[in-house]
């Protein structure tokens, strides 16, 4: 585009929010705009207003009870109309500038204020010793022949006292005053006063320091002292909500300020990924292939027609940017995808086949009529969240609440089949009570695993061939048929309990051991292939290969075993409830062993949960590696900006 339209596209982009820049693109002729000194400038501006916004004095807040905490957080957020004046950059930076020295000049004062009533504050402690003791303000001090000292010592250093004064005139009294330090008058001649001050030092005396012009009384200078402390504390107040006032003003109009800031931050950081040359103006970015249109209406009305916009398909080299977009209960479980990173472009999405399989294993190791209705109430409860609880966001309660939702009905379901109801046998089982058919859990829950192995290995081949990796994804499919065959294998010899199923079944064992084979000695094909041959390094990498394969698809296999044994352990609670109910009783025994299912057996259920989804399943397909899709958009101005 012409350069004299730049700003024009920039804010139109800006408003569309959906083009996602380019940064590191390159073209010869074209020369990076420089924007650093601009956007440095407004990051400065905006830390001046919060540090504005941050000199507001702090209010006392009252003590909220657990029930107004809910309140708030299920009452929605409060929505104010404001009406905001035109209002420009300059502006902004003046408005700034005034007020940082109006608030510079009152700190300044308030500092000193409090200096002097702190030093009033310790003066009217020292005074109240005075009178405590019955002695007079004039009495200490330096006379014509004598010196009268007095002031605080540690209790173990004035019992030294005694031996120190020894060969002097000096003379003291010692009072028990504070825990551990006791309250000394010292008096003596004058030709003993640089003794007792050195000697004193070495003691750390704390002694009691007036300034002069105090009436003699101490009940007298203590009532002029706390006249002088409610004049200063007066003026104290007084600027602090001259403070508060200039910084509530502020805040006000920052809501204006805020916006207009952030846009021009955003729009010179934006410009930063253009390349310009003494005439035009470039820029590249990713867009999804909807917004096509919708990008070409706006660029050529904001440009009068004079832009050129090119639009193309990514090349197998690109890394494209990755919107994650899943709507209902698959929406909720994206959390699970991001957690573990961003899909790269041409990988499946694995959210909704995770919604899936983490809901089954849930509601296996958690089967339970009334306490998965608990957990589906509780999770309508946080799905209806707007605003922020307990340190936790909205947004991810909200996901939270979909998640637990959606695991309190796949309980419901499992709860049915096997005939539990708050750990009680509510009737007979339609498929197995878990305690009484260990074998048949066990054996289901290891079925159960092969499967979603088994997905979890035809993902990889498909998300090798959606990337033109063939090689790959032919020796991803014999590490599949490996699989299947070592599972074929493993429920023979588990039937008969012999090693002769594999000479019985020479052509599985055969697959098998060829499978390992090409396993073994895939890097060097596909080296060669490459023409990246190098015998050392496919032999090491061959054998990392095998013994991965071998050792990682058993051990994972046997890892889903705990699917049953969570069930079982589910059902031994009912049985602990009825033991403990004997000692006090089955309804707060079953109360009791409830209460622990619904805590801390649901949160182990859940972490199970996600550990069989991100360790065994994830990471025989899912890379995490890719970009994530974050559009250029523009903060809403509500007024006009110069």
């Amino acid at each position: 585009m012409p350069t004299k339209y730049e700003d024009q596209v920039i804010e139109t982009l800006g408003d569309l929010g959906t083009v996602q820049f380019i940064t590191d693109y390159t073209i010869n002729g074209f020369k990076k705009v420089d924007t650093v000194e601009k956007c440095e400038k407004y990051v400065k501006l905006q830390q001046r207003m919060v540090s504005v916004m941050s000199t507001l004095p702090p209010k006392t807040i009252a003590k909220r009870t657990f029930a107004q905490v809910l309140k708030e957080s299920f009452g929605r957020p409060l929505q104010m109309a404001i009406e905001v004046p035109e209002v420009s950059l300059e502006q902004i930076e003046s408005h700034v500038l005034e007020t940082e020295k109006i608030l510079d000049d009152r700190l300044g004062r308030l500092e000193m204020l409090r200096s002097d009533l702190k030093t009033l504050k310790v003066l009217d402690d020292n005074l109240q010793i005075l009178e405590k003791h019955g002695l007079k303000v004039d009495t200490l001090g330096d006379f014509e022949n004598i010196f009268v000292k007095a002031g605080f010592i540690n209790r173990t250093f004035s019992a030294k006292l005694d031996r120190y004064v020894e060969g002097t005139d000096v003379r003291f009294v010692k009072w028990p005053d504070r825990r551990e330090d006791d309250f000394v008058l010292i008096v003596g001649p004058n030709r003993d006063k640089t003794h007792m001050e050195e000697t004193l030092l070495r003691l750390n005396f704390a002694e009691l320091t007036l300034p002069k012009g105090l009436p003699s009384n101490a009940k007298e200078a203590l009532g002029q002292n706390n006249s002088s402390m409610a004049k200063l504390q007066h003026q104290i107040d007084d600027i602090e909500n001259d403070v508060r006032h200039v910084c509530e003003e502020f805040h006000g109009k920052a809501t204006a300020f805020a916006p207009v800031v952030q846009r021009a931050l955003a729009i010179e950081g934006a410009r930063s990924a253009f390349g310009r040359t003494e005439a035009l103006s470039l820029v590249h970015g990713w867009i999804p292939l909807e917004q096509e249109e919708s990008l070409r209406s706006s660029v050529a009305k904001s440009t009068n027609g004079a832009a050129l916009l090119k639009i193309e398909d990514p090349t197998p080299g690109e890394r494209p940017p990755v919107r994650i977009d899943n709507r209902g209960i698959a929406g909720s479980f994206e959390l699970f995808t991001k957690l573990r990173g961003t899909p790269q472009y041409r990988e499946i999405d694995p959210t909704l086949i995770v919604s899936v399989l983490f809901t089954i294993m849930y509601g296996m190791m958690f089967g339970d009529i009334g306490q998965g209705c608990l957990l589906f109430i509780i999770g309508l409860i946080f799905t209806r969240l707007q605003r922020s609880f307990l340190g936790i966001p909205a947004r991810a309660m909200r996901k939270l609440g979909g998640i637990l939702a959606t695991c309190g009905v796949s309980a419901v379901f499992f709860g049915t089949l096997y005939g539990e109801l708050f750990l009680s046998e509510a009737f007979h089982p339609i498929f197995v009570n878990p305690i009484q058919g260990q074998t048949t859990m066990i054996v289901v829950a290891l079925l159960f695993g092969v499967a979603q192995l088994s997905v979890g290995l035809v993902l990889k081949i498909v998300n090798l061939l959606r990337t033109k990796a063939t090689t790959e994804a032919a020796f991803g499919g014999i590490r599949l048929l490996y699989y299947l065959t070592g599972v074929a294998l493993a429920v023979k010899y588990a039937t008969s309990m012999s090693f002769t199923v594999f000479t019985e079944n020479l052509w599985l064992t055969g697959l098998a051991l060829t499978c390992l084979l090409l396993v073994f000695l895939s890097p060097t094909i596909e080296g060669a292939i490459k023409h990246e041959f190098n015998i050392g390094e496919g032999i090491m990498k061959g054998v990392s290969e095998f013994i991965e394969t071998f050792l990682s698809y058993l051990t994972n296999s046997i890892s889903y075993v705990r699917l049953a044994a969570f069930a079982i352990a589910h059902s031994a609670l009912g049985i602990a409830a009825v033991i403990l109910g004997a000692s006090m009783g089955a309804l707060p025994g079953f109360i009791v062993m409830n209460f622990l299912a619904m805590t801390i057996e649901a949160l182990g259920v859940f972490i199970q949960c996600m550990r069989l989804t991100y360790y065994e399943f994830f990471t025989k397909f899912y890379s995490g590696t890719g970009a994530p899709y974050r559009p250029f958009s523009l903060p809403r101005i509500f007024g006009t900006v110069k």
